[in-house]
């Protein structure tokens, strides 16, 4: 359905948005990971038993990401690939739709986690100001 809507572009353009997604792929993993950090950081800093229960959650949160991250590179790294091919009698591993929409959904996903864990994290500091 989604490839109704939204057609393969040229290739030579699929092939620079498939290129464009892996590195906004490898910056959102590079984010994450110092998120990451920060987070172990933070834990080193407090004994509020609240603030580690949450930062867990994070934590599972930010790993989770890793994994779909790392998941969602492969996929479009397999499209890139089969772009630069382009091999006969073989279908495209995936469809251009579903890759777009799935970067971009990963893209608003993150931003929002990494939000939600600033103000987690400046919230704890407030505190431990007090």
């Amino acid at each position: 359905m989604l490839n109704d809507i939204l057609p393969d572009p040229p290739a030579g353009e699929y092939l620079q948005a498939c290129k464009t997604w892996i590195r906004v792929l490898k910056t959102l993993r590079e984010d994450n990971a110092s998120l990451i950090n920060r987070l172990a950081a933070a834990l080193k800093e407090t004994m509020h038993r609240p603030f580690i229960e949450e930062a867990e959650e994070f934590q599972l949160t930010m790993l989770d990401r890793e994994e779909s991250l790392v998941l969602l590179r492969h996929e479009v790294g397999e499209q890139l690939t089969w772009l630069e091919l382009q091999p006969e009698n073989q279908p495209a591993p995936h469809q251009y739709a579903v890759l777009k929409n799935d970067v971009e959904g990963m893209v608003q996903e993150y931003e929002r986690i990494k939000l939600a864990f600033l103000i987690f994290i400046a919230a704890e500091k407030e505190k431990m100001k007090e």
